[in-house]
């Protein structure tokens, strides 16, 4: 290319955006007079929704999968592990009485075999404390074995380390039943708590039939506890025979934490399909814009 066909560039003028820090505005530069660019609030990520105020009061694991079941969480082994208190619930509901069993199987003597759940209960205590962890669960747990360990010391038999499940299981079973026969079903104050109204829901016959029958179905969970190990009870504390007591224990370890994690299961499939679908519309959008929601 020749010198005379060669031109110089055109100089940057102010404004320009290829200027450092030279401000720009839609369709081209900005130029003099233009307003100055709002200031713009970064984007922050959506929190999740909180959890139900009743959560705690309807027990943590009901509470959980209520929400995860009607929230429309998709059923999974971690969400189950999670309803029912993770590892750590699993090991602190099943290891003090797997641990008075075996001891009592080669013992037979109810007290020492006590003293291995009252340890293991401060064991766990003093490690939410090392850890600085909330402590609810734990106390609740450590309450039922220490009045287990309490009830064992003092008669020294050792079905009485089960004496004070019955009696957890009689007010479930209790206070369900009579939520049906009131009409206010346990389940449906549960499912009015996660909605955000505790009556909205009886007017929805769909939930109030399911909130019905899954009440009777989690008393049916104690009920069962009840026919199976209460005769049991009464074979070991009237018969004096040990092996009755090992059944005992036993039928215990099995009704406990499987037989619980079913119902959770079985809750949480029911309610996943009442759950609404992510392409219904929202009466409250379509009311304000007049357009079903994407």
């Amino acid at each position: 290319m020749s010198g005379a066909d060669a031109r110089p560039e055109d100089p940057a003028l102010p404004g320009d955006p290829a200027l450092p820090g030279g401000p720009t505005r839609p369709g081209g530069p900005a130029q003099p007079g233009d307003p100055a660019p709002e200031a713009t609030t970064p984007l922050e990520p959506p929190t999740a929704a909180p959890a139900s105020p009743l959560e705690g009061a309807l027990g943590g694991s009901l509470g959980r999968t209520v929400r995860a079941g009607l929230g429309g969480e998709s059923l999974s082994g971690r969400g189950v592990l999670d309803a029912i208190g993770g590892w750590r619930g699993i090991a602190e509901t099943l290891v003090p009485g797997l641990l008075f069993l075996i001891i009592f199987t080669f013992t037979r003597d109810a007290r020492v075999s006590a003293i291995a759940p009252a340890a293991l209960a401060l064991g766990a205590i003093a490690v939410r404390l090392i850890r600085r962890e909330p402590l609810a669960s734990v106390f609740s747990g450590a309450i039922g074995v220490g009045i287990a360990v309490a009830a064992t010391m003092l008669t020294g038999r050792g079905e009485d380390y089960y004496l004070p499940g019955f009696i957890t299981n009689i007010v479930w079973a209790a206070g369900l039943l009579i939520s049906v026969l009131v009409g206010w079903p346990l389940l449906g104050i549960a499912l009015g708590a996660f909605r955000g109204s505790l009556t909205a829901w009886r007017r929805e016959k769909p939930l109030r039939r399911a909130a019905t029958w899954l009440t009777l179905v989690w008393c049916g969970l104690f009920i069962a506890r009840l026919a199976v190990q209460v005769p049991l009870y009464l074979a070991a504390k009237d018969g004096g025979d040990p092996s009755a007591t090992d059944a005992l224990g036993i039928a215990r370890l099995v009704m406990g934490v499987p037989l619980f994690a079913l119902v959770v299961v079985f809750t949480w499939m029911v309610l996943n399909r009442l759950a609404p679908s992510s392409d219904d519309p929202d009466p409250d959008s379509v009311a304000s814009t007049g357009e079903n929601t994407p």
